[in-house]
């Protein structure tokens, strides 16, 4: 049986306009930009900004063993596993104002709004704010890789934070954790019965359709590596063009040859590949370089097509090989696999857009966040608010405040309706 919220949940504008624009003031770049990067002083100071606003709602605090902070409001019902919402404080390097904070904001403020309403909810509501969510710390969905035991000591020693140069497991001590203790911050299997994020889009669809609001049905999967050619040192001037073995050539018909192919996938499979590192040996302007580096960023709605798509890659590479003879190879591949999301909590951000008098459409996530982690723990579901012009990890990120408001909205008659113990998630 579906409940329904008890009254409209209106979130306090003035309220949520100025903590939104007081946890911008921490790390401002530029005048619209943000560099806040996990495990650093700047980003300390905005947990505890935020901790401190939790607390102030009523809600006890904690932050675990590497630094994800968890606000809590227990329900009617003792013993029920809790609903949680948030995301994440950190920002790429630079990034923008809203990728990560806007639902860490909406989630305080949608239960915030929860408890003064004085609407009953049966199941405890948790509020988090995740470590280190964006790469530029080192390890994407750091925190809540460690939360859901993806990630622990073994791990954090062989990554980089590039902010200091350390391991992250050095960076999560120094920043005040105990890394040692990883094992602490994993939470029970039973311990949640849902996990609502609510984002941004990143992407121009809602902006383009001017819906306010985005119920995310998948998340798509990734695959990320290295590509390595070898080729063979030259001198510039002394080694005519048919002689040459250049890395750097092979490297950039490479890229071409796999974007060419990738622009031809059909639409409903969603493939973007994205080559955002490019590096080449010895790199001088009179030499022809004998070794080149890609990263590659692979993105697809099913398994089945990064493997896909991955497969084509190797063959590229041979096909290359073999007209250029510069080897090359894909290296260091991780995979994340496609994460859809669970129909009951979907069901329940629908009635929450009704509730909230909200339009709405159904959209895949083409980026990857905390959400993927935490369905392996419990249900999850995402809420997307538009993005200007699509951009984000960019300081020219931008989302109008309304339709945060909105999307916050959304979000406490959800969670209102997830904390009823009579509703699936």
């Amino acid at each position: 049986m579906a409940a329904k919220p008890t009254l409209p949940l209106r979130a306090n504008r003035a309220r949520m306009r100025r903590e939104f624009g007081a946890q911008a003031a921490v790390g401002r770049h530029g005048e619209t930009g943000l560099v806040r990067i996990a495990l650093t002083p700047a980003y300390n100071r905005v947990r505890d900004m935020v901790r401190r606003w939790m607390e102030e709602a009523g809600l006890q605090t904690r932050v675990d063993a590497v630094g994800n902070l968890v606000g809590r409001r227990e329900g009617r019902v003792k013993g029920l596993p809790a609903v949680m919402a948030g995301s994440h404080l950190d920002s790429q390097n630079p990034g923008g104002r809203f990728d990560g904070p806007a639902g860490v904001l909406a989630a305080l403020e949608a239960v915030r709004r929860i408890g003064e309403s004085g609407a009953p909810h049966d199941h405890p509501l948790e509020v988090v704010a995740f470590v280190g969510e964006e790469s530029a710390c080192g390890m994407t969905v750091f925190g809540s890789s460690v939360m859901t035991g993806v990630v622990g000591p073994k791990e954090m020693k062989r990554a980089v934070h590039p902010p200091t140069g350390k391991s992250m497991y050095e960076a999560v001590a120094a920043a005040g954790g105990n890394p040692a203790r990883a094992a602490s911050c994993v939470l029970p299997r039973r311990s949640l019965k849902a996990f609502v994020e609510l984002h941004i889009e990143q992407g121009p669809v809602l902006e383009a359709k001017r819906v306010p609001v985005g119920v995310v049905d998948l998340v798509v999967g990734y695959a990320r590596g290295k590509v390595i050619f070898q080729g063979v040192t030259a001198h510039s001037g002394g080694q005519p063009m048919p002689y040459r073995r250049d890395a750097a050539m092979a490297a950039a018909e490479f890229m071409v040859g796999m974007e060419r192919i990738v622009r031809r996938a059909p639409a409903r499979r969603r493939v973007t590949l994205t080559f955002g590192e490019v590096g080449v040996y010895p790199g001088w302007v009179s030499i022809v370089p004998g070794g080149a580096t890609l990263s590659f960023d692979l993105r697809a709605r099913s398994l089945a097509t990064l493997k896909g798509v991955l497969g084509r890659m190797r063959g590229e590479l041979a096909r290359i090989g073999r007209s250029r003879k510069v080897a090359g190879r894909v290296a260091e591949v991780s995979i994340l696999p496609p994460c859809p999301a669970s129909p009951g909590v979907r069901r329940a951000l629908i009635r929450g857009a009704a509730a909230a008098g909200s339009r709405w459409l159904p959209l895949p996530s083409g980026g990857v966040h905390d959400a993927c982690r935490m369905a392996a723990l419990c249900p999850m579901g995402m809420i997307f608010i538009p993005s200007v012009k699509g951009l984000s990890h960019t300081p020219e990120e931008f989302t109008h405040f309304r339709h945060l408001v909105q999307g916050t909205e959304v979000l406490a008659a959800a969670l209102l309706q997830l904390a009823d113990r009579r509703v699936k998630a």
